[in-house]
């Protein structure tokens, strides 16, 4: 009984999906004039239009045309499929104008050439065959019809924003991120320092697979069914151009669909979208332990029976915005928020409302380090075609009216998974354009976000004891806000690293806590910031055996300080030797240099730009800003820092990744006339 239900479920199926474009009288004329041979190529490239996968059967129905090229549902089909297809749309209205003659008996026909014309940028004569498709009381299919009205829509706003420009750069991130296979919903900390996203290819781990359960009564899908479904990746940032080599998350990634979906702003929490059955799509979590990525958890409270599939932290990481196909919105993805009431408990769900959420999708948000602007995708009524990114900025505690970003970002097709990175001057998004590598690709974009700079201190460093690094605890409260929320932040087990973001017009106390040591505590003013600055502090824990040792090792700071500014000064130098380049010497400018540091001033020189803190051979704790390839550079910055930050700093030269005072450079000759 259960295996004669099954055919019936088959036949049901398939007769809904072939009826979308292969009805009769395409069957008919294919069986009368295809040859046998060409009857298996036509086979192949059905089944993937029944299931809407239009890119893979175009090479099947390009092929067929080659040998049938007035054949009107050769035509008809293959045009279908050149619309979805990049490289070849343009042939989609000369192919689509063929077939006209039988128009009325090729379902939709009206909305394929709609289509057509939409990819070809003819937008008054899309929307003149949408309106068509739209009128026509014969046209019964509601699902189409829902989406030609979309797509006027669409085509309208299109028309509004088409000299709307935004000066920006928007670069391929090129390999080897990007490939032939399909990469999307990049994700980066804040620091940019690392780069996860989804990948869909040849090295995905489960290879290509039978989509969702075979279509098939013997069970055996066919090789043009399967797909390669997604794993996560994860690459690190090598210099301002430059990615390291893309490895799998092993712990993380299955053999079915594991997708990145958010990464929290210090780079420690991961959502994972997977579909195992709990619901039509559903968020887990994972946690940066050490160098290891947890294995994914399913989050209660969070999903429910319906798609949950995208999601954003807030700075605090304690709420989200995640989107959501859950009864009870406004039609389709609609944005909610949640807050976390335990380890992988969520509650207090609200729908974000009808100023963000329509009776379409919206998808995909990203809310800045700041908190302050949200980005997301939707396809409703101020798309330009398929999603383009809105942005919606925090006024008063409410999220303000959204508004299309515009050209280059948002194009005819899907524009999703927009971010920023911590500063604002940088963004990420995935999408498919001309001359992409294959599929979706990862681009940049400078700037990130237009308009005013981010106002946000971002604060990094290292933690150690006895110069290991080390897990430790650091609390963050506010000594001028009542309201602010205790935050706690841990530092990684493995590297020592942390990272936050502190907002503006406050002052905050950051408490390290280090088991078996104590604490300590450094203060943060960010009263006066009106831009972005980052901050490194790093805080050194020293058991009472070690710091003895220590003290033995390290020469009086008096008897470096002199030695640094003796046999030759800086002005000196700078005109004899000033514009000199010597490969792999950099010259840098120390502003600071200490046996302990726990009471440096990190604000006095946040200015600056970002401190290096480095111990070096002699045992001294050096803080150091700049990296400059010429003296002269260096010298020129010199004067700034004397005059705004430290009366003592001066120039340190990095010759091989070792330090040399500048009488050094002379004595060995590494700089010489």
């Amino acid at each position: 009984m259960k295996f004669l239900s099954y055919i019936v479920l088959f036949i049901a199926i398939s007769f809904t999906k072939l009826s979308a474009q292969i009805n009769s009288y395409v069957q008919e004329e294919i069986e009368k004039t295809l040859a046998p041979q060409h009857e298996t190529i036509y086979n192949k490239g059905r089944l993937l239009i029944e299931n809407e996968n239009y890119t893979e059967a175009n090479k099947y129905l390009d092929s067929l045309f080659f040998f049938y090229p007035t054949n009107i549902s050769i035509n008809y089909l293959s045009g279908i499929c050149n619309a979805h297809y990049k490289q070849s749309k343009n042939l989609s209205l000369t192919k689509l104008k063929t077939a006209a003659i039988a128009q009325n008996n090729l379902l939709n026909f009206n909305f394929w050439l709609g289509l057509a014309y939409e990819v070809n940028d003819s937008l008054k004569k899309a929307i003149e065959y949408y309106e068509l498709y739209f009128s026509n009381t014969n046209n019964l299919n509601s699902t189409k019809k829902n989406e030609a009205l979309r797509r006027i829509d669409n085509l309208k706003m299109a028309g509004k924003m088409k000299n709307y420009l935004n000066y920006v750069n928007v670069r391929n991130l090129g390999k080897p991120v990007n490939s032939e296979a399909e990469e999307y919903v990049p994700l980066v900390s804040s620091d940019e320092s690392v780069l996860i996203y989804t990948y869909r290819g040849k090295l995905s781990k489960g290879g290509k697979q039978s989509a969702g359960g075979t279509t098939f009564i013997n069970s055996v899908p066919k090789e043009e069914e399967k797909i390669y479904y997604e794993d996560v990746f994860i690459t690190n940032r090598v210099n301002d151009t430059t990615w390291s080599t893309p490895t799998p998350i092993k712990s993380i990634n299955t053999n079915l669909h594991d997708a990145a979906v958010t990464l929290s702003s210090d780079g420690t929490m991961l959502f994972i979208y997977k579909n195992l059955g709990k619901g039509n799509g559903d968020l887990y979590l994972s946690k940066l332990n050490g160098k290891i990525w947890t294995v994914p958890v399913f989050q209660r409270g969070l999903n429910s029976d319906k798609w949950e599939g995208s999601a954003a932290f807030f700075p605090d990481n304690k709420k989200i915005i995640f989107s959501s196909e859950r009864k009870g919105g406004e039609g389709g993805k609609d944005l909610y928020s949640a807050e976390m009431l335990g380890d992988n408990i969520w509650g207090n769900i609200q729908n974000l409302g009808k100023t963000l959420n329509t009776t379409y999708d919206e998808d995909a948000p990203f809310i800045t380090s700041d908190g302050k602007t949200l980005f997301f995708a939707s396809n409703g009524k101020l798309s330009t075609g398929g999603y383009d990114i809105l942005r919606s900025d925090l006024v008063n505690g409410e999220w303000s009216k959204p508004y299309n970003i515009g050209k280059p970002v948002n194009t005819p097709n899907d524009d999703k998974f927009y971010i920023v990175t911590g500063d604002g001057k940088r963004g990420y998004y995935s999408s498919v354009k001309e001359n992409g590598f294959g599929g979706q690709d990862i681009y940049s974009i400078e700037p990130g976000i237009l308009g005013k700079p981010m106002q946000l201190v971002q604060v990094s460093g290292i933690v150690t004891l006895n110069e290991k690094p080390i897990l430790a605890t650091i609390q963050i409260n506010s000594t001028t806000n009542k309201n602010f929320k205790q935050q706690i932040y841990q530092s990684n087990s493995f590297s020592g690293k942390y990272l936050m973001n502190l907002p503006i017009g406050e002052e905050f106390e950051l408490i390290y806590n280090c088991k078996g040591v104590g604490a300590q505590k450094k203060v943060i003013n960010t009263m006066q910031v009106d831009s972005f600055i980052p901050i490194t502090i790093v805080s050194d824990f020293y058991t009472a055996d070690y710091i003895i040792k220590l003290e033995k090792k390290i020469d009086s700071l008096d008897k470096v300080t002199r030695t640094a500014n003796s046999a030759i000064g800086s002005e000196e130098f700078n005109n004899k030797f000033g514009n000199k380049v010597v490969d792999s010497l950099f010259f840098k400018i120390q502003v600071g240099a200490y046996k302990f540091i726990e009471n440096y001033n990190y604000m006095k020189t946040a200015h600056l730009g970002r401190l290096l803190r480095k111990v070096y051979d002699d045992g001294i704790t050096r803080f150091t800003v700049g990296n400059y390839t010429t003296f002269n550079e260096a010298f020129i910055k010199l004067n700034e820092v004397k005059e705004t930050a430290a009366k003592d700093a001066f120039i340190i030269a990095v010759y091989k990744n070792k330090y040399y005072y500048l009488k050094d450079l002379l004595n060995q000759g590494i700089i010489n006339n």
